[in-house]
C-alpha cells in the first residue's frame, strides 16, 4: 500500500510503521528520518482505511510548539480538525471533566520558599562548613545549594514517589546524608502545604491528579490508539498516566522517538521508559526508521559510531543517498572572539545554525552589539543562536557548535551531579559522560550540510580529540 502524505511517498519502513496497529508497538527513529510523516501516515491510515473516528485516537507530544505544527499537518492532510495534546493540556482536561477546581502554582513558589527556608535558619554555625564566608547568601555556592535542593524536590515529585517515602529515603541514607535529607523534606514539606492551603497545583501534580482520577474513575474518552511522539523523554509520573488510559480504555499504544537524543535526564526523563517499553506494554512490536534525509552517510556513521560507545544504547545503523566526503570541519581558534569572526566571513552560509552547551555561550565567542536576541547580525553575515537542548527537533541547512573547549562547563559539561540526588535519580549514568555524549549526537545530526567545530587549538573538548583519534578521514581542519 502506498500512502502519500503532504506530497511525500512513505518508504517501505515508514509505511510499515503506519500500518502495524493491532499490538502496541515502539518506533525507533533516527534524527531525519520522518517520525512526523509517519505519525500522520498511521493517522490517515486509521481514519482513512480503518474507520477510526478522529476523536478515538489520542495524539501526545511534548511542547506546545510540536504539538501545535503536528496538529496542523494532521489538519492539512486529512481535512479535518483535530486536537494533539502535550501531557498538561490532557492532564489539565481530565481534571475539568471531573469538574476538579485548582489553581497553578506560581512557577517560582519552590523557589522562592527554598531561599525563604535556608535564609531563616538562625544558625550562624549550620553552613559553616558548606560555605567559606560568612556572607554564604551572596555567593554561586549558596545558588547552587538552593539549585540543588529544588531540583531534589522536583525529581521527588515527577518520579511518582509518594510524600510518606521520604522518611524510608533518610532512614536508608548514610548518616552523613541525613541532616541535608531532612532539610530537603523540611522544604518539601511547606511546598506541599503552602500548595494544600492555597488549592495550588504544579505541573506534575496536575499529572499525578489526572492518573488518580483514570484509576479510580476512568476516562470520558474512547480512545481506540494511543500516539507519543519523543517518548524518550517520558518521566515516570507521565508513563503512569498513560499505563492506566491504556487499561481504561484497552487501547493500542505506539510510541516514537530515539534514545541517542534523551538529554532531559536533568528535568526527571527516564531514558529507561523507552528502552524497557516491550516490558511495560505487552505485547509490544519493535519497528524502526532508519533512513535519514537529513544528513549525509558519513556524518551519521560518524555520529551513530561515536554513540554507540555506550552499551546502553539501542544499536541501529542508519543510511542515507546522501553523500559529502568530510561533513565535519574543525575550525581552530586562538583568538576567540576575531576568530568566531572570520569563521562568519569564512562560511559565509546563508542559514547557519549556532549551538551551544549554555545560554551565555554565544557571549564569549562575539560582542552583544552584534547580538538581537538570539539573532546575529554583523556585517552581511547573518545567523541564530540556539542551546543544544532547545535544538532538539530542529534542522539547519549548515550548523557551527561552539564552546568546544576542556573546561567544566563545556561540552562535555564536567559539572558532578550533586551527590545527594543519587537518591531521586531513577537511572544512574553507567557511561563516562553518557548524557553529555547524546547531547553531542543531537548536535551533529542538526545539519543538512556540514557541521563546524570551533574549537580552541591549545584546550581541545574530550570529544573534539575522540573524533580526531577515531573519524580523521571525515574531518577538514582549517586554521582560522
Amino acid at each position: 500500500m502506498t500512502i502519500e502524505i503532504l506530497g511525500n511517498t512513505l518508504d517501505k519502513e515508514q509505511t510499515k510503521c503506519a500500518l502495524t496497529n493491532n499490538c502496541h508497538n515502539i518506533i525507533i527513529a533516527g534524527a531525519g528520518s520522518g517520525k512526523s510523516l509517519t505519525m500522520v501516515g498511521k493517522i490517515k491510515y486509521l481514519v482513512q482505511e480503518k474507520h477510526i473516528d478522529i476523536k478515538d485516537i489520542l495524539c501526545l507530544t511534548f511542547t506546545n510548539d510540536a504539538a501545535l505544527s503536528l496538529q496542523n499537518k494532521i489538519s492539512k492532510c486529512l481535512n479535518i480538525s483535530t486536537t494533539v495534546y502535550t501531557f498538561h493540556k490532557l492532564a489539565l482536561e481530565i481534571l475539568q471533566n471531573h469538574h476538579v477546581s485548582y489553581s497553578i502554582a506560581p512557577a517560582d513558589l519552590l523557589d522562592y520558599l527554598t531561599y525563604e527556608v535556608l535564609t531563616s535558619i538562625n544558625n550562624p554555625t549550620y553552613f559553616e562548613h558548606l560555605f567559606a564566608t560568612k556572607d554564604y547568601i551572596l555567593t554561586k555556592e549558596f545558588t547552587n545549594y538552593c539549585e540543588t535542593i529544588i531540583r531534589f524536590i522536583r525529581l521527588y515529585i515527577c518520579n511518582n514517589y509518594p510524600p510518606s517515602y521520604f522518611l524510608k529515603l533518610i532512614k536508608k541514607a548514610s548518616r552523613k546524608d541525613q541532616p541535608y535529607l531532612k532539610l530537603i523534606h523540611k522544604i518539601y514539606e511547606i511546598y506541599t502545604l503552602e500548595k494544600t492551603s492555597q488549592g495550588l497545583i504544579d505541573f506534575d501534580d496536575m499529572i499525578y491528579l489526572a492518573t488518580k482520577i483514570v484509576q479510580e474513575k476512568g476516562i470520558n474518552a474512547n480512545y481506540k490508539y494511543i500516539i507519543i511522539d519523543e517518548y524518550q523523554d517520558t518521566s515516570k509520573v507521565r508513563e503512569n498516566l498513560i499505563k492506566e488510559i491504556v487499561n481504561k480504555t484497552h487501547s493500542y499504544l505506539t510510541v516514537v522517538g530515539d534514545d541517542f537524543q534523551s538529554i532531559y535526564r536533568f528535568s526527571g526523563c527516564d531514558i529507561n521508559n523507552f528502552l524497557l517499553f516491550h516490558h511495560n506494554f505487552k505485547p509490544a512490536k519493535k519497528l524502526y526508521l532508519t533512513t535519514t534525509y537529513r544528513n549525509s552517510k558519513e556524518l551519521i556513521k560518524v555520529a551513530g559510531s561515536f554513540i554507540m560507545k555506550n552499551p546502553r544504547q539501542v544499536k541501529k545503523h542508519l543510511t542515507s543517498s546522501k553523500t559529502l566526503t568530510k561533513p565535519l570541519v574543525i575550525l581552530y581558534y586562538q583568538n576567540i572572539k576575531a576568530d568566531f569572526l572570520k569563521a562568519l566571513k569564512y562560511l559565509n552560509s546563508p542559514n547557519l545554525m549556532i549551538l551551544g552547551r549554555n545560554n551565555h555561550d554565544i557571549y564569549t565567542v562575539i560582542d552583544s552589539k552584534y547580538l538581537d536576541k538570539d539573532q546575529i547580525h554583523y556585517e552581511h553575515y547573518h545567523a541564530y543562536y540556539k542551546t543544544i537542548h532547545r535544538a532538539k527537533g530542529l534542522e539547519e541547512d549548515n550548523v557551527l557548535i561552539i564552546n568546544l573547549t576542556n573546561n567544566i562547563n563545556s561540552l562535555p559539561s564536567k559539572i558532578k551531579e550533586e551527590h545527594i540526588l543519587k537518591y531521586v535519580l531513577i537511572h544512574k549514568d553507567t557511561y563516562p559522560y553518557e548524557e553529555e555524549r547524546r547531547l553531542f549526537y543531537v548536535a551533529l545530526t542538526r545539519t543538512k550540510n556540514y557541521c563546524y567545530l570551533f574549537v580552541d587549538k591549545e584546550n581541545p573538548s574530550l570529544f573534539i580529540t575522540e573524533l580526531l583519534k577515531n573519524y580523521r578521514p571525515y574531518l577538514t581542519i582549517i586554521n582560522l
